[in-house]
């Protein structure tokens, strides 16, 4: 019985603890919602107001991510030709992987919604996630995307040559982002 109790703590104190995912200390950029297992977001309400409130979106907590807390993680660049077609031109996006937001989310492996705030969304599935690796981006051409442009946040997938695959992925460039819910 004497080892018992050193195996244990041994044991206790080998294996890293996991840190809780940190307050939004900003405004909060993109909330994770759904099946996310990380939250640092209290619940939702239907009648909770805001813009989640005006997307109808609701939650029994989520996993808010600011611009501090996004631009703390690893910055991805993915140049691609964007914008209307008379005006179209090539942009410089950066921003954290989408995998490696949900993976602080606890959504990995997971279906995301994401939801721009005039409500359009789109579903990425996570082999979409991970076999391609588009960004969460929150800059474009090196300055911070602001509301009434593509920002705050953007899905921004990294140019193929697939025809077939650029053409599901365009619906999928979800710009204005606000939301996006995990399943």
């Amino acid at each position: 019985m004497r080892l018992a109790l050193p195996l244990t703590l041994l044991l206790s104190t080998a294996l890293p603890a996991l840190a809780e995912m940190p307050a939004p200390q900003g405004h909060v950029l993109v909330t994770l919602g759904g099946a996310a297992s990380e939250t640092n977001l209290p619940a939702r309400g239907e009648n909770d107001g805001g813009l989640l409130g005006f997307l109808e979106v609701t939650h029994d907590g989520a996993a808010g991510f600011d611009a501090a807390l996004l631009d703390s993680m690893p910055q991805i660049e993915i140049t691609i030709p964007y914008g209307p077609p008379e005006h179209q031109r090539d942009y410089t996006f950066s921003g954290p992987l989408l995998s490696d937001v949900m993976a602080m989310a606890g959504a990995e492996g997971k279906t995301a919604r994401p939801m721009a705030m005039d409500g359009y969304q789109a579903e990425i599935p996570w082999d979409s996630i991970s076999t391609y690796q588009p960004i969460l981006a929150t800059h474009a051409d090196g300055a911070p995307m602001g509301i009434g442009g593509y920002g705050p946040t953007m899905i921004v997938f990294p140019p193929t040559e697939n025809e077939d695959v650029a053409e599901e992925q365009t619906s999928q460039q979800v710009w204005a982002l606000a939301y996006i819910g995990v399943e």
